[in-house]
């Protein structure tokens, strides 16, 4: 992925990028007028525009899930009324149409949060928010038509934080801001269901973060990250300095920070995980970007993380 491609990612209120063997693409969520809308990309054109739900709450985030089975793409998102909802595409009638999802939650978020929706390590949908007290919460799917909510959670996070949940050695990881600017995440035991809490690092940015994206280095088992916030892409890695990559203008377009790092090219090899969909056998890719998603294998494949970069 292009550190172009990343920056308007991280600007838009969701995305997903297409899987390999579909093509080129990237779709952005962004919200105008209460409508929340679908943008496809490739490269530097957009193809095309469609909205997908006309009550989206102004600084709602969205997260976007390729590759389920009974709904290929599905996006998560909070309305007007402070209430998590989704919508699935509908392939034969090509058009995006509300589940019963929101109503069976009945979830009411405070009116700051954000969400982050993904897949846990066995396929489950996992969605994080903050309650009407600003605590993180949740809820995952146990079954078909069963879910169940956890929360509120362990940490101070900061008002309308962004949040990101990703598998990472096969746990169940929610980073978030905390009060004051540290990045902290939380990761659930799978046997007692408990969220164990930690500090990942003192961000130490000046501005709120806006948003980020968070990877693990698989040989020193460190964490690094891209931050989204006062209107620069930054890359940070425990214990060593922030770069600045550059300044993001509200479309997503980056202006790059020197004339060398324009070749800066983010290197999210082989990704996250695979499996086979509907006894085919196309491969599919998780890519580490905030609210991008696929589904796992019920046997868990070997994991490929990236390095922070690489220059070309």
């Amino acid at each position: 992925m292009s550190v172009q491609d990343l920056a308007r990612s991280l600007a838009a209120v969701g995305s997903a990028k297409l899987p390999s063997n579909e093509g080129h693409g990237l779709y952005l969520l962004s919200v105008r007028d209460g409508n929340l809308v679908e943008k496809f990309w490739v490269g530097h054109a957009l193809q095309n525009e469609t909205v997908i739900a006309s009550d989206a709450r102004d600084g709602t985030s969205a997260s976007y899930l390729l590759g389920l089975e009974e709904d290929p793409r599905r996006v998560f998102y909070i309305d007007q009324e402070n209430s998590v909802q989704c919508y699935a595409y509908d392939e034969e009638m090509e058009e995006w149409e509300e589940t019963p999802l929101g109503g069976n939650w009945n979830i009411t978020t405070c009116p700051q949060s954000k969400l982050s929706a993904n897949y846990g390590l066995k396929g489950e949908v996992v969605v994080s928010y903050q309650d009407e007290t600003g605590r993180l919460a949740g809820i995952i799917s146990v079954d078909k038509d069963e879910w169940e909510a956890f929360g509120p959670l362990e940490g101070n996070p900061a008002s309308g934080t962004p949040q990101c949940l990703d598998v990472i050695n096969d746990k169940l990881h929610l980073f978030y801001v905390e009060k004051g600017g540290g990045i902290s995440y939380l990761v659930l035991d799978p046997d007692t269901g408990d969220w164990q809490a930690n500090l990942l690092m003192d961000a130490g940015f000046d501005t709120p973060v806006d948003n980020f994206s968070i990877a693990q280095d698989p040989e020193t088992g460190s964490f690094h990250g891209y931050f989204l916030t006062g209107g620069s892409l930054w890359n940070a890695n425990e214990g060593k300095e922030k770069v600045c990559l550059g300044k993001v203008q509200g479309d997503g377009k980056l202006i790059p920070s020197t004339t060398a790092q324009a070749g800066w090219f983010v290197r999210w090899r082989r990704l996250r995980r695979v499996r086979k969909i509907m006894e085919r056998n196309d491969v599919f890719y998780h890519v580490v970007v905030h609210h991008v998603a696929l589904p796992p294998q019920k046997m868990v494949a070997r994991r490929y993380y990236p390095p922070a970069w690489r220059y070309y």
